[in-house]
């Protein structure tokens, strides 16, 4: 088998984003054919969804929306890298964290960021960005309120499979898995890998007024990625950073929201987050199993010493 790895750069990237498009193609002609159908809803209801709506119309935008996730991150990323190298997994990153530790630290880390990433999405909302922004942002956070709506524990772990679990495996595998990788090849450092990829984390979200605190949050992830050596610790911290929300929201209710409104307290709890972030991230560092230079390469020296031999014994 040749694996895409024999291409040059240009030509992987190339391939991936056909695949990509290719995945995204065909889930959103699939949920167009097949969701009224099974559902009795049209399509146009998935769009005006709220807290009030029918629970069936919320757990059927629920699937949708995990459904439209793993097309569009999982499956390109998986699928690519197990047509592009002979170890897909290890392509990708899915190696064992450098030390145990290192998974408590990454947690903590996110539990200090949450609430600081949270204070500062709000402050970003009090700004006035116009008519059609503030309209479209209403339309998230109604489609975000009904999502958390979970009178029942079928609905809290249903939302908790499809908000947290699924997009750190599904996201953590395209954005920092597949496509840091790709830009780490053009880029001498991993400034460039790290901001590149987590714009376009955040503008895949189109959560206008979450753009700042998203980009940051990815920014994290691909650090986290970047310390540790192993994609399993930057998707466990995405997978917290998203459940953690999601509990608090299961336990506490409305009450989650009105204590992000409570400007003195929410403040204080900010201050904690970063206080306890800095020493997490501090502990982190000291404990660091970095990638190593040239883990973005489709070669080994060992396979690119066989290669050599090989094309010097066929001349």
């Amino acid at each position: 088998m040749k694996y895409f790895r024999a291409y040059p750069w240009g030509m992987q990237l190339l391939l991936f984003l056909l695949m990509s498009f290719t995945f995204m193609s065909s889930i959103g002609a699939i949920v167009l054919g097949v969701f009224p159908k099974l559902t009795g809803f049209a399509i146009a209801d998935l769009a005006g969804i709220n807290a009030q709506s029918p629970a069936k119309l919320i757990q059927a935008s629920l699937l949708v929306q995990g459904i439209q996730n793993l097309f569009i991150f999982l499956l390109p990323a998986a699928t690519f890298a197990y047509l592009a190298h002979p170890g897909p997994a290890g392509y990708l990153g899915l190696r064992k964290p450098g030390k145990p530790l290192q998974m408590l630290l990454v947690v903590m880390v996110m539990a200090g960021a949450m609430p600081v990433l949270i204070l500062l999405e709000n402050l970003i909302g009090q700004i006035d960005f116009g008519a059609k922004v503030k309209a479209a942002q209403a339309v998230n956070e109604n489609i975000m309120r009904a999502y958390l709506k979970m009178p029942t524990l079928a609905d809290f772990l249903r939302t908790f499979v499809v908000m947290a679990i699924v997009p750190a495996v599904g996201e953590e595998l395209f954005f920092r898995g597949s496509l840091m990788r790709f830009a780490r090849k053009r880029s001498r450092t991993m400034i460039f890998p790290i901001l590149f990829t987590a714009a376009v984390f955040s503008y895949s979200h189109t959560n206008i007024y979450g753009y700042l605190p998203i980009f940051l949050a990815g920014a994290l992830l691909a650090v986290i990625y970047q310390l540790t050596g192993s994609l399993w610790c930057s998707i466990v911290a995405h997978m917290f950073f998203n459940g953690a929300q999601i509990v608090l929201h299961y336990i506490g209710g409305d009450g989650m929201d009105k204590i992000t409104e409570q400007g003195g307290m929410f403040y204080g709890i900010a201050a904690a987050g970063a206080l306890l972030f800095a020493g997490a991230f501090y502990m982190l560092l000291k404990h660091s199993t970095p990638l190593p230079k040239d883990w973005a390469e489709d070669y080994t020296p060992a396979e690119l010493n066989y290669l050599k031999e090989n094309r010097d014994a066929n001349r």
